[in-house]
């Protein structure tokens, strides 16, 4: 059986990363192998009239996706330079797959989804733990735990893997904030891929405080109204006046919006707006810090580009912190 495709939305509604179109699959680890292509780095030169050699650039060369699927041409994806250590992504996939099994997981209770560009040079490996390992912060949606790699073959963005929560009923996510649990490296020099079991070891390790830290937030009492001023001033700093109106909207009614009347003279919290769909999982009122944070994850997630996704997840923590 094949890895289940989401549905692929009208082009120019098409999630991007980094401009480039993106699709999703969901499945089994050796399902999802099928949707990852291959990639070699050739010498950089151009072709002339008349198949003439041109000089090749000696300080340059070019990452080249293979054959893949029914597309049977080589396509270029990027320009790197000498010192670029190529990584393959089914390589992560492999040291992803080992690091589970070292932790004594069984590949066959891990789901896998794959985030990748329509030419293969960036992809976004999410590998979701076992059941056992799920939490219930106490509203009955349950978080699973999951181990994301990130990884492009163009240099374009830096090898990530990362831990973090995932609630099933809203697609949220929330990275776990402790920094072993994260490693960044650049494409360069003595690359190694190892530390990932090292990430998903870390997490499984943290995951009993970061379980307290959610209590923790569930028991802080956050009302509508003292929200007001944090949306106004930092969440209007930081995410801007568009997620601060949909972050107070959410809080009162449990309904995501989009506005529809004049910004001059308005704020987030006074400009007309017009309802679109509910949230799964958000109460009809806010009425605690975990709740601001699943609405803080929501935004996120509701970003088009991948890139953003990831960089708003990663700021919710601090924006957080300015208000409890």
């Amino acid at each position: 059986m094949n890895a289940r495709r989401h549905q692929k939305p009208d082009e120019d509604q098409r999630p991007k990363w980094l401009n480039s179109p993106v699709t999703n699959y969901e499945g089994t680890l050796p399902q999802i192998r099928q949707y990852i292509p291959t990639f070699e780095r050739r010498s950089f030169a151009l072709t002339q009239p008349g198949n003439e050699r041109s000089r090749l650039n000696e300080r340059l060369d070019t990452i080249v996706r293979l054959p893949f699927g029914e597309d049977q041409n080589m396509v270029p994806v990027g320009v790197v330079s000498k010192d670029y250590a190529l990584v393959p992504h089914t390589a992560v996939l492999d040291v992803a797959a080992n690091a589970l099994k070292l932790c004594g997981i069984s590949l066959d209770n891990v789901k896998a989804h794959l985030v990748i560009t329509d030419y293969g040079e960036r992809m976004a490996l999410s590998l979701f733990l076992p059941d056992k390992f799920r939490f219930d912060p106490g509203d009955g949606h349950p978080m699973a735990m999951r181990l994301e790699c990130l990884n492009s073959v163009d240099g374009s963005t830096r090898f990530r893997a990362l831990m973090g929560w995932f609630r099933l009923v809203c697609s949220n996510g929330l990275i776990i904030g402790v920094t072993r649990s994260d490693i960044r490296r650049r494409h360069v020099g003595d690359f190694n891929l190892h530390d990932v079991g090292q990430v998903l070891m870390s997490g499984v390790d943290e995951s009993e405080n970061e379980k307290k830290n959610f209590e923790k937030w569930r028991k802080t009492a956050i009302t509508v109204e003292r929200l007001v001023p944090w949306i106004e001033k930092d969440l209007r700093k930081g995410w801007g006046f568009k997620a601060a109106t949909r972050a107070f909207h959410i809080a009162r009614t449990g309904a995501d919006v989009e506005i529809c009347g004049q910004y001059k003279d308005t704020t987030p919290t006074t400009i007309p707006v017009r309802e679109t769909k509910p949230v799964p999982g958000a109460p009809k009122r806010c009425g605690n810090l975990f709740d601001v944070s699943q609405i803080l994850a929501w935004l996120a997630k509701e970003r088009r580009d991948v890139q953003e996704q990831l960089e708003w997840r990663e700021q919710i923590s601090n924006l957080l912190e300015s208000l409890n």
